[in-house]
């Protein structure tokens, strides 16, 4: 299990520094879905984070109460509503990284637009699955087409779908289901562990002072921008847990705990200060 620190990341972060012809469909095209009637929060601190983290462009797919809210604190962010299954459909095909789950709910309309989605995603583009998701993910028993799938849970999610207790979760175990399941898994916790089919990752940034609601939603949208930005999505999902987890533990040196948007809010900063160092 290799460990995840300034070293390892720090080829890995992309820099803007001579990229003087480009545009902001060359840092991609990220799709949000989530935020469900009265769950918008989860969906908004996602967004924040992606296009903080460098996202060219970003769209949201949520419920259209929560619209307002959303350009109010995320004005660079587009808007779908969430029971427009058709301009969701085409939006997945237009993106370069797809992810699904903070807020959406478990109801029928989520069902059904996770069914769109895995129906609709390409195997080019990343698929990043997090929070109602996942437990969509446990229940459909989908088979997802595209190589390049991220799963995002704490213990209790990846208990829902592999069968594993907490105590059992062993990196031999874990490892093993990310072969099952041909996906990337970021197993959050005290020290998230990351899983390929081919090798492991052990984060040892972060700090109690981030256990509070919405620090998955943000770190999802971090993954989501940087993915959209890297020469590989495994570069940016390693890159985007490093990250996360380094700004939160910085800002624990001063606070007793520590916000979501306030790690969002100091991502540019961060990103340019190891994508330049």
């Amino acid at each position: 299990m290799r460990t995840v620190d300034k070293e390892l990341i720090k080829g890995w972060i992309p820099s803007r520094e001579d990229d003087h012809d480009t545009t902001k469909r060359d840092y991609g095209q990220v799709l949000l879905i989530g935020g469900s009637a009265g769950m918008g929060g989860s969906i908004i601190m996602a967004a924040e984070a992606a296009v903080q983290s460098g996202a060219g462009l970003t769209t949201v797919a949520t419920d259209a109460t929560h619209h307002v809210a959303l350009h109010t604190r995320v004005p660079e962010a587009m808007a779908l509503p969430l029971n427009d299954l058709m301009g969701i459909s085409d939006q997945v095909k237009k993106s370069t990284v797809v992810a699904m789950g903070p807020g959406l709910g478990l109801h029928e309309r989520a069902v059904n637009i996770f069914r769109i989605v895995v129906a609709s995603i390409r195997e080019d583009q990343t698929l990043i699955l997090d929070a109602d998701a996942l437990t969509l993910l446990a229940r459909e028993k989908s088979k997802l087409r595209t190589q390049k799938v991220i799963l995002t849970p704490h213990a209790g999610e990846w208990q829902r779908i592999t069968g594993l207790n907490p105590k059992d979760q062993t990196n031999e175990q874990n490892q093993d289901w990310a072969e099952q399941l041909h996906a990337t898994v970021v197993l959050k916790g005290d020290r998230t562990r990351i899983y390929t089919e081919q090798e492991s990752f052990l984060n040892i940034k972060g700090s109690p002072a981030m256990a509070t609601g919405g620090m998955g939603d943000c770190l999802t949208g971090i993954i989501a921008g940087l993915c959209a930005q890297s020469r590989n999505e495994l570069e940016g999902l390693v890159s985007a847990v490093y990250i996360h987890s380094l700004i939160g533990e910085e800002l624990a040196k001063h606070q007793h705990m520590v916000r979501p948007i306030q790690i969002a809010e100091l991502l540019p900063t961060y990103i340019k200060s190891i994508s330049t160092n």
